[in-house]
């Protein structure tokens, strides 16, 4: 479902955010990854 690669990216990004204290950044990150993964979800369904 999702590459190995695109989740590492990922969680660098996450690490980041949360090593600068910026967990605000870290939320907004994952919501966008959710709603990336759901769309493609959706689109591989139809």
């Amino acid at each position: 479902m999702v590459k190995d690669e695109d989740y590492i990216d990922f969680l660098k990004l996450i690490v980041s955010c949360i090593s600068h204290g910026d967990y605000f950044s870290a939320k907004e990150l994952s919501n966008l990854e959710l709603e990336k993964m759901r769309q493609k979800i959706k689109k591989d369904k139809e």
